[in-house]
């Protein structure tokens, strides 16, 4: 297949069915189990939204099991994810060929799939929504992310990085301080300190999920989300930023709702919203509102972003404005932040799910033609996998540590 990439290998399909762009929803992780529902939570806000454009896309879903194996259901119900077919990693691959995505929407939260699975289909040439992998990486780690903003002028909380049996007690900050994972999100793993005594459990407790670890100075004020979004032309656009009215700092108590399992909730999201913890837009100077919209337009550009970017932000006593971590992904449903955000724009085409579309579409014209298929292509493509051929190279894996080898189909919905 000299020549062919593998967006042009599925030009059949869109040829016949080029009214409709299809859009895969990438779902999962190999993680853990919070990891992987947290994904499946999301997805399925974003796929229950009754005003999604349904005529001009159709939409497919794409998931990623802790054994690494795939599934391809025909939605995100308890049923439909329990009945779909699991197939081998190189099956999978075959089977997305087969769905020929215009477009890729990433809800996988974990490290590998905020970065690896993005990569991934960089290779198949198939767009996706948001951050490319390489401003992703980076901003994962949350000191790398302030390296690179502290270096460029973009104000951050001072602090000292700890790495498990080197460094493992802070030198320059003292109590009150925050101590949290480098990686983790969803504020797991983090503690405010307030007494000396109380630093070397928060130490041990954020070592537990990551062995590298921030430990920054308590910025005592108010706390801010910010995010801005690109425009057709490239510009920046900030959108009305929410205030969380706190008595300290936000924890993972007051973004996603578990049982007492620690398992979350099928309503994790709305249920861990209370009447009165924030407001939108955030009742904010003049004067601090310019200093947030220059701070996270340059930050946006220093860590190299796309489509939108998001941040969380402590406010001290005089008005100026820090960055604690750059959230860089969005799940585009009704209750997620930049949505939210974006209600209170006063545009049209800045409120959900306009937007979604409006990015959906841009991210699907990056797509390489499909026309250039040569004549030495299409030889190579009679031996492609169909949907006939597919059950008969994939295996259906029964659980987490053995399979079987009996023919299954890769997808109930292709």
């Amino acid at each position: 297949m000299s020549g062919i990439t593998f967006a042009e290998a599925q030009g059949p399909r869109a040829a016949q069915e080029g009214q409709r762009k299809r859009v895969l929803h990438l779902v999962g992780s190999r993680q853990d189990e919070f990891y992987h529902d947290l994904s499946v939570l999301y997805a399925r806000a974003c796929d229950a939204c009754q005003d999604l454009d349904r005529e001009r896309f159709e939409f497919l879903f794409a998931v990623v099991h802790m054994n690494g194996t795939w599934s391809f259901p025909s939605g995100l119900d308890d049923k439909s994810l329990a009945a779909a077919k699991r197939v081998p990693f190189a099956a999978a691959i075959a089977q997305i060929g087969i769905m020929a995505p215009d477009v890729m929407v990433p809800h996988m939260f974990c490290v590998e799939g905020m970065t690896r699975f993005r990569s991934l289909f960089d290779l198949l040439d198939i767009p996706f929504l948001g951050n490319h992998e390489y401003t992703v990486w980076p901003a994962t780690d949350k000191a790398t992310t302030k390296q690179l903003l502290d270096a460029c002028g973009v104000r951050v909380p001072k602090g000292n990085l700890l790495v498990k049996g080197q460094k493992e007690w802070p030198s320059s900050v003292r109590v009150p301080l925050v101590v949290k994972p480098c990686n983790e999100d969803n504020s797991r793993g983090i503690t405010l300190v307030k007494r000396e005594e109380d630093l070397a459990a928060a130490i041990e407790y954020a070592f537990s999920f990551d062995p590298r670890v921030v430990v920054d100075e308590y910025i005592a004020g108010r706390e801010v989300r910010a995010a801005c979004v690109e425009e057709a032309d490239g510009t920046l656009t900030v959108l009305p930023k929410i205030e969380y009215f706190l008595t300290d700092i936000r924890t993972s108590a007051h973004k996603l709702a578990t049982d007492q399992s620690g398992k979350l909730k099928s309503d994790a999201i709305q249920a861990a919203k209370k009447d009165g913890d924030r407001q939108c837009p955030a009742d904010l100077s003049p004067v601090l509102h310019e200093r947030i919209n220059a701070m996270v337009k340059e930050a946006h550009r220093v860590l190299k972003c796309r489509h939108y970017s998001l941040y969380d932000l402590r406010i001290d006593a005089d008005e100026q404005p820090y960055i604690l971590e750059a959230a860089l992904f969005c799940s585009f449903s009704p209750l997620s932040v930049i949505p939210s955000m974006a209600q209170h724009a006063g545009r049209e085409d800045l409120k959900h799910p306009n937007f979604f579309h409006s990015l959906l579409e841009r991210a699907a014209a990056e797509k390489p033609s499909r026309t250039a298929v040569v004549a030495s292509g299409a030889g190579a493509l009679a031996n492609a996998p169909t949907s006939d051929t597919l059950a008969e190279l994939t295996r259906t894996v029964s659980d987490g540590n053995s399979t079987k080898s009996e023919p299954s189909v890769g997808s109930e919905s292709a």
